[in-house]
């Protein structure tokens, strides 16, 4: 028998730093949330965000058979250098080391095979799941799991790890016992405004939403076109992706340093990439030396070349 104690022993065994279960009903009020803020058009050019609405609200459409959520969570926090050297972009904390999606997937398969185990040859279940890039509310299904809240700078937070991890799903047919909810009855941020305050573009929106279209991380990661030059100016030395309202957050200063190295920069990338160097590559294969194997082939060759001339005319203009 397959019970909830059991699948969070075997989580942590299998690395995950933390599992809550829920169930899988829809969640009204974040269903019509997620609704508004596509119809703002908050999504930007990301219009696979707004395919299959449904699916991405209902887990039943996802795996007919589910009655349970495994929600997962892997700290990747790492701190950060003093000092940005000059000529030299910022690499956000989280695509520093080798792609997440790989990372959590083979922990994702390998705990599927031990619960497997547990319930036996005999008993046939489904298990379905998701590294970030299904149509799942994963953010809303992990606070109904108990694994943290969702923070004004639209971030799931928690009371160990801050907002500094990952979030993966396992739906499966296996009824087990939900966690509890964090309470959508209390305000965890309260008065506090500084990720709002912080933010050098002005994304972060009143109801806990944010505005991709401004969000840096959206710009330098998933705009496929030039950044508007009012926007590009405020970016600063981010080369790719965005911390600044995570690391003004109250809550991360209970943070803690990743115990897996694959998310350190000695895996990937590191944290600052040479602008000269990303400029001087003409082809794909020079490219793909540097990021394979890590979330910065993201934006392709063209996209990491855009952002890097606007690090260089974003430092002039600091020197001047």
């Amino acid at each position: 028998m397959l019970t909830s104690e059991i699948v969070k022993r075997l989580a942590l065994t299998c690395g995950f730093d933390m599992v809550g279960i829920t169930t899988p009903d829809v969640i009204p009020d974040d269903k019509e949330r997620f609704h508004c803020w596509i119809k703002q058009g908050y999504h930007a050019d990301m219009e696979w965000l707004a395919r299959s609405m449904d699916r991405r609200t209902d887990p039943s459409m996802l795996l007919p058979s589910v009655k349970s959520i495994i929600m997962l969570g892997v700290n990747y926090f790492q701190p950060n250098a003093e000092v940005i050297p000059d000529g030299y972009g910022l690499v956000s904390r989280y695509a520093r080391g080798r792609d997440y999606h790989k990372v959590i997937a083979r922990m994702t398969k390998h705990l599927i095979v031990k619960l497997k185990d547990s319930l036996g040859s005999k008993t046939d279940h489904d298990f379905f799941w998701y590294v970030d890039y299904g149509p799942f509310l994963e953010r809303a299904y992990a606070s109904k799991a108990g694994l943290g809240f969702v923070g004004k700078n639209s971030m799931l937070i928690n009371r160990t790890f801050g907002s500094w991890f990952f979030i993966s799903e396992i739906l499966t047919s296996v009824e087990l016992e939900s966690d509890e909810p964090y309470s959508s009855n209390y305000d965890h941020c309260g008065k506090c405004t500084l990720c709002v305050d912080a933010c050098p573009t002005g994304a972060i929106l009143t109801g806990n939403v944010i505005d991709s279209r401004k969000c840096i991380s959206y710009l330098t990661i998933e705009r496929p076109s030039h950044i508007p030059n009012e926007l590009a100016d405020k970016t600063g030395s981010l080369l790719f992706g965005c911390d600044i309202c995570q690391e003004v957050c109250p809550h991360n200063k209970r943070a803690v340093s990743t115990r897996h190295s694959e998310f350190l920069p000695s895996a990937g990338v590191g944290e600052f990439l040479d602008t000269q160097r990303v400029l001087d590559m003409t082809t794909r294969e020079e490219f793909l030396d540097l990021t394979a194997g890590t979330p910065l082939t993201r934006p392709q060759l063209a996209g990491l070349q855009r952002n890097a001339r606007i690090v260089l005319t974003n430092q002039s203009n600091k020197r001047s």
